[in-house]
């Protein structure tokens, strides 16, 4: 596999990196992040969303967080220019240390043969005590599809296996919601206007997927089930707010020794649309998802 990288102006971004194979091409920013902010296939079709965050006044993009156990909220890690350095088949982006955390954040990217990549999310505690953490990730999508998560699953039948969690203001009879035996799906609708709707998921299966009609996008990671994670023990989540859709993983949580790091990694399969997986369709999306990973 031959790995092509240059330094871009982008009139959206700003500086970034291009990084490309004969398969995929991806673009991270270097001003601020690091963000992945754009991803084209060999079709050409763009999967993530990138109109502006009007939380952070900067453009949409792949981005991480960290959560602390004893906070709700999230510390981004998007405020200061990135580093970078080549890798094997990718490239390594670096944020400084960021404030008040006092963590150095490292994103990997790299990709492979088959047109996949692998993302790991890294940080490094560099302060002078022991935190107990989770890396919160989100990637944007646009509104053409939606986002599906497996339901979980218990080890023994003695003990409950599926957690849902729905976020304040959020109802279960929303129509861009669908929960079924197996799948939660999220959908947006043409009406304007409505609240966000978050719903979590104890992702167990540790797959995510985001089914569009221009593009589909498959994410697989690690769900360990003996670990602690956020938000009432949920590993996935997914969002509509209002005309976009996401998806956030999250690590367990990891009490990280000064000067130790923790990880999340993801893979990521870019593929073509799925006009055979439906909203509502259970089945069809189960076909669909098996047929592609087995492909894998």
């Amino acid at each position: 596999m031959s790995l092509n990288t240059k330094e871009i102006v982008s009139e959206l971004f700003g500086n970034c990196l291009q990084m490309n194979d004969e398969n995929t091409e991806v673009l991270v920013t270097l001003d601020y992040g690091p963000r992945i902010v754009s991803i084209h296939t060999n079709n050409g079709r763009e999967l993530i969303y990138q109109a502006p965050d009007a939380a952070i006044g900067r453009p949409h993009g792949h981005k991480m967080r960290i959560t602390f156990e004893k906070s709700t909220n999230g510390i981004y890690c998007d405020h200061a220019p990135v580093r970078y350095s080549p890798m094997t088949e990718g490239v390594r982006f670096v944020q400084s240390v960021t404030e008040p955390a006092q963590m150095e954040v490292i994103m990997d990217v790299c990709l492979t043969e088959n047109g996949s990549l692998t993302v790991e999310h890294s940080i490094i505690n560099r302060s002078k005590d022991p935190v107990k953490v989770s890396i919160y990730t989100e990637t944007p999508f646009t509104r053409d599809g939606f986002v599906v998560i497996p339901q979980g699953n218990a080890a023994s039948s003695e003990r409950p296996g599926k957690i849902m969690t729905l976020w304040d203001g959020c109802s279960w009879s929303d129509e861009r919601l669908f929960i079924g035996d197996r799948y939660v799906m999220v959908r947006s609708l043409d009406e304007a206007g409505k609240p966000r709707l978050k719903i979590g998921v104890n992702d167990t299966d540790g797959i995510v997927g985001f089914i569009g009609s221009k593009g589909c996008l498959i994410k697989q990671y690690t769900h360990n089930r003996n670990a602690l994670y956020p938000f009432y023990n949920c590993s996935a989540f997914a969002t509509e707010n209002n005309g976009w859709l996401s998806i956030q993983m999250t690590s367990p949580f990891y009490l990280v020794e000064p000067e130790e790091a923790a990880r999340h990694t993801e893979i990521w399969h870019p593929c073509e649309a799925a006009d055979s997986a439906v909203f509502h369709d259970e089945e069809s999306v189960r076909v669909f998802l098996e047929q592609y990973m087995q492909g894998k």
